[in-house]
């Protein structure tokens, strides 16, 4: 049974940011993938997908900490800073 607090616990760890070191996981993992399985040409431009996966992660992983602590673990602040955050670079990505 969710509780209030057990709720609260989650959504300050399930945020769109910690969802985005989630996405750069899955290209590290992805360009693992076919840097050991896949064809020659495969083999030699994955590992690009890994590196950018780990940068990915690394920057999503710090931005949740950093925001996390300014805003001394208020739910509601983390979640709206960080979608604004995320939306502006999905706009970024979109205008380029």
């Amino acid at each position: 049974m969710l509780t209030k607090m057990n709720i609260e616990k989650l959504l300050i760890w399930i945020t769109p940011l910690t969802l985005g070191a989630l996405l750069g996981m899955y290209e590290i993992l992805h360009g693992t993938f076919y840097v050991l399985y896949g064809t020659p040409d495969q083999k030699r431009d994955y590992p690009l997908e890994i590196v950018l996966g780990l940068l990915i992660m690394a920057a999503c992983l710090v931005g949740h900490w950093l925001i996390r602590r300014i805003s001394h673990s208020n739910t509601r602040t983390i979640w709206i800073t960080e979608s604004i955050l995320v939306g502006f670079v999905i706009y970024g990505f979109y205008r380029s």
